[in-house]
């Protein structure tokens, strides 16, 4: 019982991560006055079709990043075990674009600019916490 416990919160405290993720990328499109995800992806679609190559390829691999973080919160939150195994192939993903699975200090970051080595630092921290958090109690 308690091990179904542990992983109950550490699935849903992760989902909550994303969540903030999720809700922190849609504000921060308001606030510029863009459309989430929408402005963003007609951004892509121009930028490829003027260039090609690494940009392209890094384009549709951060477009494929930001579909699984919104796929995980929902596997996560579902609890259902791929969101342990997707959460997994996220994180060099995550460390590559900069997006903590602790997403709060995307807010910390956006607040103290300046701190950008220390910002790397928690990035990294942030990720080696899932990957234990998921191996180890989930």
């Amino acid at each position: 019982m308690e091990t179904n416990l542990q992983r109950t919160i550490t699935y849903l405290t992760w989902a909550a991560l994303d969540g903030f993720y999720i809700v922190w990328y849609c504000v921060n499109s308001w606030t510029g006055g863009r459309s989430p995800y929408l402005t963003d992806f007609n951004a892509t679609l121009s930028l490829l079709e003027q260039q090609g190559g690494i940009n392209a390829a890094t384009a549709v691999a951060s477009w494929l990043m930001q579909l699984s973080i919104i796929l995980s919160f929902l596997l996560f939150l579902c609890r259902a075990q791929l969101a342990k195994y997707l959460a997994y192939i996220q994180i060099p993903f995550r460390l590559f674009f900069l997006l903590p699975s602790v997403s709060v200090l995307l807010l910390a970051a956006q607040f103290l600019p300046g701190f950008s080595l220390l910002f790397l630092v928690l990035i990294i921290l942030s990720e080696l916490l899932k990957g234990w958090s998921l191996w180890r109690l989930a």
